[in-house]
């Protein structure tokens, strides 16, 4: 066993905000595991700094995978000091289009993907009192938004968790936050056929999230000019709310 400086552990770190903050947390006293499913996005990370990001496959869908996995890391290093649970499928949409099959896939890796990663290191982190906990979901989980699809009922889901989380073991001095980003330019958001407001790169989204992991914000969430109206606009009441987005939400075809 090994206990090299903080260690770190990033689910889908191959690409997008995870591999940014992999390229931070590495330049700052981490030592950062990285998983996912495509070893080569892994590894092409990795060789930003080779001694600091180590690279593991990883489908999150697969519970005894992630246990594994999480064993791997304490085994080796002792200690995992914090867990950005990032990893995500994106499937926008009319539900009227999702089919069963997509529906599970997505439920499986954005929302059971997280519980999967955190079974064993939940556990460890309680019996030591100490540990550091990022969930990763979206605004479009604030509230039920037209095209949306399964992606924002996942994600509304882990905000969800988020919060049940910070509650049941703040007592164990286990740090929990929840980050909701506005539109960052990857892979998952180049699907979308509709214009982003204030498109950000997947690297200033990561340093705006690692300026708050020091702090005491339970809420991580950029841009302001973006977020707080979707913030507003949720706490309207139903009646309000659903003429809105009738009225001025264009729905998918």
């Amino acid at each position: 066993m090994t206990k090299i400086n903080k260690v770190a552990w990033i689910t889908g770190g191959g690409t997008g905000i995870g591999k940014e903050l992999a390229k931070i947390l590495s330049s700052k006293n981490y030592t950062v595991i990285i998983s996912g499913r495509r070893l080569k996005k892994l590894s092409e990370t990795s060789k930003y700094n080779p001694k600091k990001i180590i690279p593991i496959k990883l489908d999150v869908s697969d519970a005894n995978n992630c246990d594994n996995v999480a064993k791997k890391i304490y085994k080796h290093f002792g200690f995992i000091d914090l867990i950005i649970l990032n990893a995500a499928i994106y499937s926008p949409g009319a539900i009227e289009i999702i089919n069963s099959h997509e529906t599970k896939k997505v439920v499986d890796v954005n929302l059971l993907g997280q519980l999967n990663c955190l079974s064993f290191a939940l556990e460890k982190m309680k019996d030591s009192c100490k540990g550091h906990i990022v969930f990763i979901s979206s605004p479009a989980g604030y509230r039920g938004l037209p095209g949306a699809g399964i992606y924002g009922v996942t994600k509304s889901a882990v905000t969800f968790l988020a919060e049940t989380t910070k509650i049941e073991f703040s007592k164990f001095n286990i740090k929990v936050q929840v980050v909701h980003p506005g539109f960052v330019k990857t892979p998952m958001t180049d699907k979308n056929k509709f214009q982003m407001p204030f498109l950000m790169s997947p690297k200033e989204a990561a340093n705006r999230i690692y300026k708050k992991l020091k702090s005491n914000v339970f809420d991580i969430f950029f841009p302001k000019r973006l977020i707080y109206p979707m913030k507003l606009i949720s706490m309207l009441p139903d009646k309000i709310y659903f003429f809105l987005m009738k009225k001025f939400v264009k729905l998918p075809k």
